[in-house]
């Protein structure tokens, strides 16, 4: 066995100390990745090492930020962000939220056995991808946590894709191997069993305990506030809901809806269930700013506009609707010549004691003419009873009450800087629903060309987000947002790390250990061990380099043992598909932790016993099947 050299110890200690400061979660993931990042270069760049007779420049260690899985991570964030500004999963994403806020555990099943079936033939990245936001939505739709479906259904991915041959780039890499070393191929389906009889245990766990160990976890969310605001629904003369009973609109609306009047004129009617609404009713409700957006936008209904302060202006009549149909058509026309999308967000302004607004009605001081905002919910600091009072833009406002303001974010600064009152930093961007399409089928096309192997998944994402942002379904700010920092130090560091561990031959010195050690242990046994050593590795090095580095080691082991090399060969893929244990494992172990907003620990916690799982029962069924 090959001596380790100082270099190689060094790594490996450095390796450890930097998982149990992961695990410990003291400090932040992006502190620990941009230390990792400045010490590993500047400990080679202090103790030189040479490689082929030549020293190793230190500065190789940053060539992550430009390796093609960071690309595609950052790349597929941006795409799946398109998904979210434009709100192309709402309809999708409110039947699942009916059945998560109905039947959880039957939900998160059938996304779990979805997203195992479709990885064996789609690669697993754009399957997560095309899942995260989806099931954001829809937890978030139906008040529940989205932390408790988003890591295992990555985890399912991660277990389909080792199915079949084609599931993942590893897969290949290890038949691809073992095909050169004058192995017979395997086929598509040659270890889909021994996959599918391991998965079922594994599958349960991940439906019944592994929510459970997530519980605590909190999604970061982008909401504007739980407090519940007073706004007012206009039934439109083509409104879908013209002739339909009450009790239709509540359905349509969903579950939670606060109907607190129905007005049809100047007068305040019963809120049957079977009284039938017509055009120009007015629904007055009250629920979170949030909230009120989605309803607004499913139910086919226009917040009624408070501050109709405009001259000529009257409640619910055609000249209003033309006028606004005008002004949009010219607002439109402006943006269609900026270079990027306008963003329409909605924010609070509480009205301050010197505020013009104080004593006046929202009406009154034409803030649409004014500042181009527009006023879509109240909340007052002395409610007044919505049977018998005034309209909302009728309302006397007071200094703390809080408006609902819609517009760009540089008409609500103005709003604030004329004095109207303080604008709170919360807010909420609208979608673009107009870019829906645009934004379904670029993501389509992605995950087309990277099933389908046409192009890297790198380039096929990275070619997807220079669409939407060319189109203007995305702005650079959209962009900037999807990004995050903590991921793109934590995938660049830990290349940096893995490079290292290969580069000064700890990793393969690893490999010879285990070769030299399970000797005489018997042939099941050393598959088991071998396929242990290959999941550990491959949680810190990428996987195809574990799956270069354990192939040939597996067939060199059952040449030893003089025994088939096909239960070895499937040890070392199976051992390098079992990245659980870490978020640097995979890249789609990024992109969940990201958006569910989980910690390394979490991995550890709850990848741990999936890891045992997997290996227990692929490693017995190897035994079974090639009588080891």
């Amino acid at each position: 066995m090959t001596a380790l050299s100082p270099h190689g110890v060094a790594c490996l200690i450095f390796t450890a100390l930097v998982f149990a400061v992961f695990v410990r979660d003291r400090w932040p993931i992006a502190t620990v990745s941009l230390g990792i990042l400045a010490l590993l270069p500047l400990g080679f760049a202090i103790f030189p090492f040479q490689v082929d007779g030549r020293a190793l420049d230190p500065l190789h260690f940053f060539a992550g930020f430009g390796n093609p899985a960071l690309v595609a991570i950052c790349s597929l964030m941006i795409v799946g962000h398109g998904l979210v500004v434009t709100g192309a999963l709402e309809p999708v994403a409110r039947r699942l939220a009916r059945v998560v806020a109905h039947h959880p555990r039957s939900a998160l099943l059938a996304v779990l056995v979805l997203a195992m079936a479709s990885s064996g033939f789609i690669n697993d990245t754009p399957v997560v991808v095309l899942l995260i936001p989806l099931l954001l939505s829809a937890a978030r739709q139906a008040k529940a946590s989205a932390a408790g479906m988003l890591l295992p259904m990555n985890y399912a991915v991660l277990i389909g894709g080792m199915a079949t041959t084609i599931g993942t780039s590893t897969n290949l890499i290890v038949v691809a191997i073992a095909a050169s070393m004058g192995l017979r191929p395997f086929s598509l389906f040659s270890y889909f069993d021994l996959v599918a009889m391991a998965a079922l245990p594994a599958l349960a766990y991940l439906w019944l305990l592994a929510p459970k160990l997530l519980s605590r976890v909190e999604t970061p969310v982008q909401h504007l506030s739980d407090d519940v605001f007073d706004a007012v629904l206009h039934v439109g003369a083509d409104s879908k809901l013209v002739g339909q009973p009450l009790h239709a609109a509540l359905t349509e609306a969903g579950s939670g809806l606060q109907v607190v009047d129905l007005r049809r004129g100047g007068v305040s009617l019963t809120r049957l269930p079977s009284l039938r609404l017509r055009a120009e009713d007015r629904i007055v409700l009250r629920d979170t700013a949030a909230r009120l957006k989605e309803i607004e936008s499913h139910m086919d209904l226009k917040l009624h506009r408070i501050d109709e302060g405009r001259k000529g202006d009257h409640e619910g009549t055609e000249a209003d609707t033309d006028n606004e149909a005008d002004t949009d058509a010219d607002a439109d026309a402006d943006a269609d010549t900026k270079a990027t999308p306008p963003t329409q967000v909605v924010a609070q302004l509480i009205v301050s004691p010197t505020s013009p607004l104080v004593g006046r009605s929202a009406r009154s001081l034409g803030l649409a003419d004014r500042l181009n905002v527009i006023v879509v919910g109240l909340r007052q600091v002395r409610p007044t009873s919505a049977r018998g009072a005034a309209d909302l833009h009728e309302r006397l406002l007071a200094a703390g009450d809080v408006l609902l303001l819609q517009g760009q974010p540089d008409a609500m600064r103005s709003a604030q800087r004329q004095g109207l009152g303080l604008l709170l930093d919360e807010r909420l961007i609208l979608p673009r629903q107009d870019k829906a399409m645009l934004a379904l089928a670029t993501m389509a096309a992605v995950v087309v060309l990277a099933a389908t192997k046409t192009l890297p998944i790198a380039l096929a994402a990275l070619g997807g987000a220079l669409v939407l942002v060319a189109t203007r379904c995305l702005s650079w700010q959209d962009v900037a947002q999807s990004l995050s920092t903590k991921v793109i130090l934590l995938v660049a560091a830990s290349l940096a790390l893995g490079d290292a561990l290969q580069i000064t031959g700890a990793t393969a010195w690893l490999a010879q250990g285990l070769a030299a050690g399970v000797g005489s242990l018997p042939p099941a046994w050393v598959a088991a061990l071998l396929m242990a050593l290959m999941g550990l590795v491959t949680n810190f090095v990428s996987n195809n380099a574990a799956a270069a580095i354990g192939t040939p080691l597996g067939i060199s082991l059952a040449a030893a043992l003089g025994v088939p090399p096909e239960p070895f060969v499937l040890a070392v893929l199976f051992g390098c598909n079992l990245c659980y244990l870490t978020p640097m494992g995979y890249q789609t172990n990024l992109l969940v932790m990201n958006a569910g907003g989980y910690r390394f620990a979490d991995f550890v916690r709850v990848g741990t016993p999936l890891f045992l799982i997997m290996w227990a029962g692929l490693s017995w069924l190897l035994a079974w099947r090639y009588n080891m």
